[in-house]
């Protein structure tokens, strides 16, 4: 058996193994030389570039900004620091200004379209900390004093005056918007530079990536990959989906419960770094030369079928008289249900990795999928 033919049976075993728990999961994956190629992207602005201050004017598309009612910064104010909310809509940077609720995901979407991120984890929604004034050290006590006196540290010197506005006011930030066409997906990335203390944002590069699907995972997860010029194998790792509940009068229920879940990913990479996202997909990119490889595992949480009927709610009567439910009867209705519907679910590992052999011209992906977890009942 040659080493390709090895492999896909080694992904298809793989994938066979959760078919009973998946409503597909397929192991028929795209070769390497097969995949598109990525468009060189625009270089990086060297750190130097990073300006003092950006006026309040200065706006970047998506990409939203806000403060907590005054009520809940005081608080933080009070100790020298605030929280800036960054949002990438309008409508969830307008909800935290107004009562500081910071609704990240959607009860209507189970994952978010476009998300941000400083370098690290993305997320749907974030709050960066600015530092309103020089850090004040606690006084120390009468015997601390004289302790510092006796081995002639006291009085202390005085501190450094500040020069200027602190330069780690004005963070760099990454804005990425994912759409989803069959067997496509597109990135578009935006990166900017934002000013916690004028809040203004500028435009320091756009780009955009379409990656191709090389395999489908347990309840619709999507690997999805594209080559570089470099001879880097770029991946995107979908979550998978959240299977359609009973009724459609369950849904938001359904999505408060599970959408966090859902969309929190952990990617191990080849160089031993974690990379979270709480956004139901992460990026990474593997290389593979003649003679050596790489891998890559996500963990992800697959959403199974049920095992057993679901309980019946106790019986109510929602209506009003009439034989029509009244929203009162119907919020009852709701309420005692709550709880009593279950998803199963369970954690999800699924390992990508590329290899070449000496005497190979193009290096070999291979997918497999596997359990990392016991089974998780889920109630909402």
């Amino acid at each position: 058996m040659s080493r390709s033919s090895a492999s896909r049976v080694a992904a298809l075993s793989g994938a066979l193994t959760l078919l009973a728990a998946a409503a597909s999961a397929s192991a028929d994956v795209v070769a390497v030389d097969k995949l598109a190629v990525l468009p060189a992207g625009p270089a990086a602005a060297p750190t130097s570039d990073v300006p003092a201050s950006i006026p309040a004017g200065e706006h970047v598309d998506g990409i939203f900004t806000a403060l907590a009612p005054a009520a809940q910064r005081k608080q933080t104010e009070d100790h020298g620091y605030r929280y800036v909310g960054i949002f990438p809509t309008d409508a969830q940077a307008r909800a935290y200004a107004t009562d500081g609720s910071f609704n990240v995901l959607s009860r209507k979407e189970a994952m978010p379209a476009a998300c941000l991120s400083t370098g690290g984890s993305l997320q749907p929604g974030m709050r960066l900390m600015l530092r309103t004034k020089p850090y004040e050290p606690p006084k120390p006590s009468a015997a601390q004093i004289e302790a510092l006196k006796k081995a002639h540290r006291w009085p202390p010197p005085p501190p450094p005056k500040p020069s200027g506005p602190p330069r780690d006011a004005v963070q760099r930030l990454r804005l990425e918007k994912l759409t989803q066409d069959g067997d496509t997906v597109t990135i578009e990335t935006t990166d900017a530079m934002l000013d916690l203390q004028t809040m203004g944002a500028r435009l320091v590069s756009k780009s955009s990536a379409k990656l191709s699907r090389v395999v489908t995972g347990p309840s619709g997860l999507g690997v999805f990959a594209a080559r570089d010029d470099k001879g880097q194998t770029e991946f995107l790792v979908t979550a998978p989906e959240i299977p359609p509940p009973p009724t459609e009068s369950d849904r938001p229920a359904q999505l408060e419960a599970l959408s966090m879940r859902a969309a929190s990913l952990v990617a191990q990479t080849p160089s031993s770094a974690s990379s979270a996202s709480g956004c139901g997909r992460v990026r990474f990119t593997l290389a593979a030369k003649a003679g050596s490889g790489q891998m890559a595992t996500v963990i992800a949480t697959a959403f199974l079928p049920p095992a057993t009927e679901p309980d019946e709610g106790p019986a109510t009567d929602d209506s009003d008289g009439d034989g029509e439910p009244d929203d009162e009867g119907f919020i009852a209705q709701q309420t005692s249900r709550r709880g009593l519907r279950k998803q199963r679910a369970r954690p999800l590992a699924v390992n990508v990795s590329l290899s070449q052999l000496a005497s190979e011209s193009a290096p070999l992906l291979s997918v497999t999928f596997g359990w990392a977890g016991k089974n998780q009942d889920i109630s909402f």
